[in-house]
């Protein structure tokens, strides 16, 4: 179910389809509304006709549901998710499986909290969609304060301990060289057990793939995962994650798309523009990539 793109951030692989959080960056950086279908958009877009469209359609299928997968925009801020959670456990249906795709910000909407209506159902399954940490996570995905997901992670852990938790890390270019850094630092914590981490490639926009990085940096990052694998190998019985960075390794060898890279920097320039930001003082490691243009 993707309700709506309603989302309280602006990734910087997403745009104003996937979150509304988008919405006023475009118009700064373009001077127009995105379109959609030949049509302004507006910054809230609903999957049906209005915004409780798909809900009246789903209520007189809910008494035969088995599983939801809630993604967005941003399923832990929407109204629509709370009324079928409130449904299910209105009908004592605790059997159904629950499955997320959430950026982990916000959980608690108006006066529920998503882990104690979590906590009543057999199977919940939640993927975290984190790039990495600090100062890096929230140039990544504007709008993150570092400090509240790992506080959230904490609370989680206390009050709903069985529900099943992983990282769902986009790679890209911004945090190829750290993404393996930012999983060991989570084991050692106690966060995420070692297989719990999905690594998904980003595919679009094909400025900021992984593999539009010169050979230089493609080496050095081919050389930490192998590195990482060394340890995660004997602790990935599942081959869950060990599978997704030999997928990335793979994918960075290839081919050669760092012809993308003038259009990365014009692009995120623009962008650091208009949010205030510095790529290069967030991210000091590539600070002579420019010269590569």
């Amino acid at each position: 179910l993707r309700f709506s793109n309603l989302s309280n951030f602006r990734c910087r692989s997403s745009g104003p389809l996937f979150s509304s959080n988008w919405f006023a960056d475009h118009v700064k950086l373009y001077g127009r509304k995105p379109e959609v279908l030949g049509r302004d958009m507006e910054s809230v877009e609903y999957a049906g006709r209005h915004k409780y469209d798909m809900w009246e359609q789903m209520l007189p299928h809910i008494p035969n549901l088995e599983q939801v997968y809630f993604a967005g925009g941003e399923p832990l801020i929407m109204e629509e998710h709370y009324m079928i959670l409130n449904e299910l456990v209105k009908r004592k249906m605790f059997h159904v499986r629950l499955i997320y795709n959430t950026n982990f910000s916000v959980l608690k909407y108006k006066d529920q909290d998503v882990f104690e209506l979590w906590k009543l159902f057999d199977t919940v399954s939640v993927g975290a969609s984190l790039d990495d940490s600090h100062a890096r996570g929230e140039y990544m995905r504007k709008g993150q304060v570092w400090s509240e997901t790992e506080d959230n992670r904490r609370r989680m852990m206390e009050i709903c301990p069985r529900v099943d938790f992983y990282v769902s890390s986009t790679v890209s270019l911004y945090n190829l060289l750290h993404v393996t850094e930012f999983h060991r630092d989570w084991v050692e914590r106690g966060f995420v057990r070692p297989q719990d981490w999905n690594i998904n490639l980003c595919q679009s926009p094909d400025r900021i793939r992984a593999d539009v990085l010169p050979q230089h940096y493609k080496d050095l990052a081919i050389e930490k995962i192998t590195k990482h694998l060394e340890w995660l190998e004997p602790l990935d019985s599942i081959s869950r994650a060990t599978g997704g960075y030999r997928g990335l390794i793979n994918f960075l060898q290839q081919q050669d798309n760092s012809h993308h890279l003038k259009t990365f920097f014009k692009d995120n320039d623009d962008m650091d523009r208009v949010r205030e930001e510095r790529f290069e003082e967030v991210f000091p490691e590539y600070k002579d990539l420019r010269s590569y243009v």
